[in-house]
């Protein structure tokens, strides 16, 4: 039976990652950075048999930027990185955002050098490695963007910024270009730290994943849905009434959760090794309110208004996102974003019927 290492288990991704692999097999060595939340992971439902039988086990290797792997990553055939701080301050980029980031990425994959029983590594990267953020979506109409396009802020860009708490970019929020020139700086790490591997004589296999905004139904543990991480907060805030502003889609590209995960799960054992655009199509968020009223017509008046059919990435239009190399070297087929939006809200429901708010 083989066995992965899985950094993150908590996360809204990892936790579906983790699942995926369970249900097809494998043994799972899910990390944690304390124990605090082991037995919340312990009473997810969908873990129970898994936990029972030793295929899940759970490790507390301390926090991301110095973690403790060498138990946790003992015998596994591969390791999957999702864990990262997910942060949006203004403050104290290089402390807050990058130190983490690089720490918490090398710290797993040199461990992985060490461990020769590793063959495949997956590091779940973003779309804010990928894209350019000095525009507007708008402003990249006709443009279509690959694995083959960086993120093009440098380091001593962002260090500028966060010197003069300035940005000149009038479209993204200082801690948003924090948050994505971190994770740009992790994956370029990661790519080191498999040339580092090699060096040494080591060949393991690297795939990463740069995902967009990803949706649909939680696993993991939850106490709230309006403060519950982006991938259900963001979408939970259309249903807080008709007169509640709708969200600007900065980001208008999105994958089901179910899909991302399984991306994880091919990288791994197809040994793929490059960069995959983790992408189901355009999307915006007045096109999921609108969805929602039809998906809920009981329900509908819970549902921002906001204007009904005006939808950026198709006027005025946005960039093209190639999912390409996900589709033909993975074998991705994406779920429909109506899936994905049902899926969600009939979970958001049955959590806001147990109390969750």
């Amino acid at each position: 039976m083989p066995t992965t290492l899985l950094t993150g288990i908590t996360g809204f991704l990892s936790a579906h990652v983790a699942l995926i692999f369970l249900e097809r097999g494998w043994t799972v060595h899910g990390t944690l950075r304390s124990a605090a939340k082991k037995a919340d992971i312990e009473a997810i439902p969908e873990y129970k048999s898994y936990i029972n039988s030793g295929n899940l086990k759970l490790f507390v290797t301390g926090p991301l930027e110095n973690g403790e792997y060498s138990e946790a990553i003992k015998g596994v055939d591969a390791v999957i990185h999702t864990a990262s701080p997910v942060a949006f301050s203004e403050e104290e980029f290089e402390k807050t955002h990058l130190e983490p980031a690089l720490k918490g990425t090398q710290g797993v994959l040199r461990a992985a050098a060490k461990e020769k029983s590793v063959k495949s590594v997956v590091y779940t990267s973003t779309f804010g490695a990928v894209g350019d953020h000095k525009y507007h979506p708008t402003e990249l109409k006709g443009r279509t963007i690959t694995e083959k396009d960086w993120n093009p802020y440098t380091l001593e860009e962002i260090n500028e910024i966060a010197e003069k708490g300035e940005s000149g970019n009038p479209t993204f929020p200082n801690g948003y270009l924090f948050y994505k020139a971190a994770k740009k700086y992790a994956e370029l790490s990661a790519w080191e730290c498999q040339e580092e591997a090699k060096a040494q004589g080591v060949d393991w296999t690297l795939a990463t994943m740069n995902c967009v905004m990803i949706w649909g139904p939680p696993i993991h543990p939850q106490t709230s849905l309006s403060n519950g991480g982006m991938s259900t907060e963001f979408l939970w805030k259309l249903a807080q009434g008709q007169d509640k502003p709708i969200m600007n889609t900065l980001y208008p590209y999105f994958v089901d959760v179910r899909d991302a995960a399984e991306a994880h799960y091919q990288a791994i054992v197809r040994h793929a090794q490059g960069r995959f655009i983790i992408s189901a199509g355009p999307f915006d968020y007045q096109e999921f309110a609108d969805m929602l009223r039809e998906m809920y017509p009981n329900q509908k008046d819970r549902f921002a208004l906001g204007t009904p059919g005006k939808y950026m990435y198709k006027d005025p239009g946005v960039y093209n996102l190639s999912n390409d190399e996900s589709r033909n070297k993975l074998g991705i087929t994406y779920r429909s974003k109506e899936e994905t939006l049902k899926d969600a809200f009939d979970r958001f429901f049955a959590l806001e019927e147990k109390g969750l708010n």
